[in-house]
């Protein structure tokens, strides 16, 4: 782990940040509103109710075959290709919210051990998400056959996803926060 949060000290500038947030600016709406192949926009045909699997809090998985019975054939392939371009999204999201967090906490010099470790939280974000996507990627290459253990699985890891990603945006947050107050304080002084 130190090894990891030191590669992420070195790696965290604010050229790489700005690196970071154009490519995630501009694959986001790609993968979220384009009508391209490995859009998200292509599934909503074969969806009667919510969406991928991905895009849950949790799941069973009772309800992880469910939701791939409901898609059909056709919607099942759309997912696959989906899939496939979500192997760009989490480590754009993940590298992002690591080097953001990174600079701020650089910049805020807390003490403590915690705060040189913050940048990792996104980054065990973006491991549980492509965790998930390798067990959902089985779940559909190997339809109809069940699959439990793998299907449970991937319900976890997309759990533990938002959880990490959930803590990442919250310290985002307070980093700011602080970060806000501090420059308003010293504008006062």
């Amino acid at each position: 782990m130190k090894a990891l949060a030191r590669l992420v000290q070195r790696v965290a500038s604010p050229r790489s940040f700005a690196l970071w947030l154009l490519a995630y600016a501009l694959y986001f709406p790609l993968f979220f509103y384009g009508d391209v192949p490995f859009g998200l926009k292509r599934i909503a045909p074969y969806t009667k109710e919510g969406g991928i699997l991905d895009t849950e809090f949790f799941y069973t998985a009772a309800e992880a075959y469910e939701r791939l019975e409901q898609f059909g054939a056709e919607g099942r392939e759309v997912y696959h290709t989906i899939l496939m371009g979500d192997l760009l999204y989490p480590v754009l999201l993940g590298g992002l919210l690591a080097v953001a967090l990174t600079l701020l906490f650089r910049t805020l010099r807390l003490r403590g051990r915690f705060w040189p470790y913050a940048g990792l939280v996104p980054l065990a974000m973006t491991a549980c998400d492509y965790t998930e996507n390798l067990l959902v990627l089985a779940l559909l290459r190997h339809y109809p056959e069940p699959l439990t253990a793998a299907a449970t699985a991937a319900g976890f890891a997309t759990a533990a996803k938002f959880l990490f990603g959930g803590v990442s945006f919250v310290l985002l947050g307070l980093a700011l926060l602080l970060w806000l107050a501090r420059r308003l304080r010293i504008r006062k002084s």
